[in-house]
């Protein structure tokens, strides 16, 4: 069977989201799924864990090569868009792939303890990762994708996300000032010639934060901005004469050899009013899962030890869990790839032998692309 994982017929350059240029992504132009799509309105954010069975894994894989299809069909109704991106946790891709070549940043979530705090690893093999403008169209899209995988997967985590006010946490900040944009942004979070065979794609890792509201509402407007590093009415970052090294901002900026390496974050508040549940839905992509790792050490255990985020005093992760975010070529060619059980042959390198930059699917069948 011919694979369906082929390079971009083009290099066009798209500065809000989706293909990026060769030039970009330092790879041979494979197609991202949207993970530079532009903040939206509302978001809902799917966590699945993958039933055991082989029947499972069909479905997943199925939904894999028609996903972009199924998107196009629910977002129609409306030109501002719908997007969903499909991410896929390191056990998830081991059987979704017959142990094929695995992702070099690809691993469980890491899961951190220092003193009370806790970054929690909770479970998590399919990702999904819905956005619009209109919160109807990402709840028939999520509606569509549960109906579709019906028994092969049981949600573990679900988060309906909401635009509060002028872009603003329900802590009150301003959340994603300093997210890079247009190239930059492709820089930070699409993976390049480091590991060409996975070209295009990115890691995200998702936390789903719960505030004590009471608590921080207690705090004085002076102490949150040391605590967060901005101001709370203007967002304007303090300076660092002032700026406390424990502040957020401070903690999760991460500088290597001069320069700094950033993320892409799409967070979005959440809440339920009528149970006192209020918090943050974490969400970075990134080149390299280790620039977030850092960033969440930094934040739990300190820079140095013991410098904590104080944010943490008033938060807490509840969930934890990384995910690979293939390129649409390769998420939409994984719907060939061989069960776990029926893949006997050795598994080859993630680097394809041709130096081509794509990963076909006769690597991860043991079946030549052109048979």
């Amino acid at each position: 069977m011919v694979s369906r994982i082929k390079p971009a017929a083009d290099g066009g350059t798209d500065e809000g989201g989706g293909r990026v240029h060769a030039e970009t992504n330092g790879a041979d132009g494979a197609e991202p799924q949207a993970v530079l799509h532009p903040l939206t309105g509302a978001a809902i954010f799917l966590v699945a864990v993958i039933g055991p069975d082989a029947g499972s894994l069909d479905a997943v894989r199925s939904l894999c090569g028609d996903m972009a299809g199924l998107v196009r069909a629910v977002g129609f109704r409306d030109p501002d868009g719908l997007t969903c991106v499909t991410g896929l946790g390191a056990g998830a891709w081991d059987r979704l792939t017959g142990d094929g070549p695995r992702p070099a940043g690809l691993h469980p979530f890491r899961e951190i303890r220092a003193g009370t705090r806790h970054a929690v690893a909770t479970p998590g093999d399919v990702l999904f990762h819905i956005r619009a403008e209109r919160m109807d169209l990402c709840f028939e899209l999520a509606t569509q994708i549960v109906r579709r995988l019906g028994g092969a997967v049981t949600v573990a985590d679900e988060v309906h996300g909401f635009r509060y006010f002028d872009e603003r946490d329900v802590i009150g900040f301003v959340d994603g000032t300093e997210n890079p944009v247009g190239r930059a942004a492709a820089r930070a979070v699409l993976i390049g010639a480091e590991d060409p065979g996975f070209a295009g794609g990115s890691y995200v890792i998702v936390q789903k934060y719960v505030h004590d509201l009471d608590a921080w509402d207690a705090i004085p407007v002076e102490q949150q901005e040391r605590i967060i590093g901005r101001t709370k009415l203007a967002d304007i970052e303090l300076d660092d004469s002032v700026k406390p090294s424990y502040a957020h901002n401070a903690l999760t900026t991460i500088v290597e050899d001069g320069e700094e390496r950033q993320i892409v974050r799409d967070n979005m508040p959440f809440g339920t009013p009528g149970s006192g549940e209020y918090g943050t839905y974490f969400i970075g992509y990134a080149r390299t899962p280790a620039v977030t790792e850092q960033m969440l050490t930094n934040m739990f255990v300190g820079s140095p030890e013991g410098n904590y985020d104080r944010l943490l005093d008033v938060s807490t992760a509840v969930t934890g869990s990384l995910f690979f975010v293939p390129s649409q070529d390769l998420l939409e060619g994984l719907a060939d790839a061989e069960p776990a059980a029926a893949a006997e042959e050795p598994a080859p390198s993630s680097q394809p032998p041709d130096g081509s930059g794509s990963l076909n699917i006769g690597s991860l069948r043991g079946v030549s692309e052109d048979e």
